[in-house]
C-alpha cells in the first residue's frame, strides 16, 4: 500500500505538470500513429515480397508456426522491432526534451522537442538497433528455456530495464554513443539509488487501476441501453482507454525527466516532493 500511495502521489505531481502543458500529450499521440503506419507499411511490404514465395513453398496457416522459427522470419521480426523502437524512442526524446525545459524554467515548444529528436536521429537509430537486438535475444532465449530458465531471463530483463532507465534523457542531452549512454544511465541510477534495489514506484499499477472506470462505463451502458449500449459503451470505453494511454505515456516521460534532473543535479524539480523523488526506488539495504 505504501508503494501504491507513493506511486499515486508521483502520478498526481507529474499530471499537474502535464495539465499545465497539454502539448506534451501530442508526442505519445504522434508516436502511436507513427507506429501504426510503420507496422502497416512493413506488413504490406512483407506480404508483397514474401507471399508468392510462401505460397510456392507450400506454407499454410497450419504449418506457419514452424516457419515462424526460421531465420528469415526472425530477420523480419527484427526489422519490425527496430523500426518501432526507433519511432518510440524518437518521440520519447522529444517529449523528455520539452518536459525537461518545463522543469528547469524554460518554455520549449512542441517543434523544439521534435528538432531535438531530429538532431539525435542517428544515435537514436543506433540505440534502437541495440535495444531491438537485446529484446529479440531475450525473447528467443525465453521461448527456448525451461521454467527456471525463463525466471532467470526475466531477472536479466528487469536488470536491463533498470540500466536503461535514463537512456532516453541521456540520448537527448548528452553527446554519447549508445554504449556510453547505457553506461551513463546505469551510473546515474546506481549513484542515486544504490546498486541493489528491491522495488520502486509503479506508475503502471496506478494506470491499470484507472482502467476500471472504463470497464464500469461499458457495463453501465449495457445495462441502460442493451445491445445499442453494448456498441456505444464499447466506443466510450475505447476512447477512455486511448486517452488514458496517451496520458500514461506523457506522465512517464515527465517523471523520467524529473528523475534524470535529480540524478544529475541532486536538486528536486519544481512541482515534486523531495521525499517522493528520493524514495522513488527502495535500496535493498534499507529494506532489510
Amino acid at each position: 500500500m505504501g508503494r501504491f500511495s507513493r506511486s499515486w502521489d508521483l502520478v498526481t505531481q507529474s499530471f499537474a505538470i502535464l495539465w499545465a502543458d497539454k502539448q506534451l500529450m501530442f508526442f505519445p499521440v504522434l508516436s502511436g500513429i507513427s507506429c501504426m503506419i510503420v507496422t502497416l507499411l512493413l506488413g504490406a511490404g512483407g506480404l508483397a515480397a514474401f507471399l508468392p514465395a510462401m505460397r510456392a513453398a507450400g506454407i499454410t496457416a497450419q504449418n506457419f508456426p514452424h516457419t515462424a522459427r526460421s531465420p528469415e522470419f526472425a530477420a523480419a521480426m527484427f526489422v519490425f522491432y527496430l523500426a518501432n523502437y526507433f519511432v518510440i524512442v524518437f518521440f520519447n526524446v522529444a517529449l523528455v526534451g520539452v518536459a525537461n525545459s518545463r522543469l528547469t524554467g524554460g518554455n520549449w515548444t512542441f517543434d523544439q522537442g521534435l528538432q531535438l529528436a531530429w538532431k539525435r536521429k542517428w544515435v537514436i537509430l543506433q540505440w534502437a538497433f541495440v535495444a531491438a537486438t537485446v529484446g529479440m535475444v531475450l525473447r528467443m532465449l525465453s521461448d527456448r528455456s525451461s521454467f527456471l530458465g525463463r525466471i532467470v531471463i526475466g531477472i536479466i530483463g528487469v536488470a536491463w530495464n533498470i540500466a536503461c532507465y535514463f537512456v532516453v534523457p541521456v540520448l537527448a542531452f548528452e553527446d554519447l554513443s549508445p554504449g556510453a549512454a547505457l553506461y551513463r544511465s546505469a551510473e546515474l541510477f546506481t549513484e542515486t539509488w544504490g546498486e541493489r534495489v528491491v522495488g520502486g514506484f509503479s506508475l503502471g499499477l496506478v494506470f491499470f487501476l484507472l482502467m476500471i472506470p472504463g470497464f464500469a462505463l461499458w457495463i453501465l451502458a449495457i445495462r441502460l441501453g442493451g445491445q445499442s449500449g453494448l456498441i456505444f459503451g464499447g466506443v466510450l470505453m475505447g476512447a477512455y482507454f486511448l486517452l488514458l494511454s496517451v496520458m500514461s505515456s506523457a506522465v512517464q516521460g515527465i517523471f523520467n525527466a524529473a528523475l534524470y534532473r535529480y540524478a544529475c543535479d541532486q536538486t528536486v524539480p519544481p512541482g515534486f516532493s523531495r521525499d517522493l523523488i528520493q524514495g522513488a526506488w527502495s535500496p535493498k539495504d534499507a529494506a532489510i
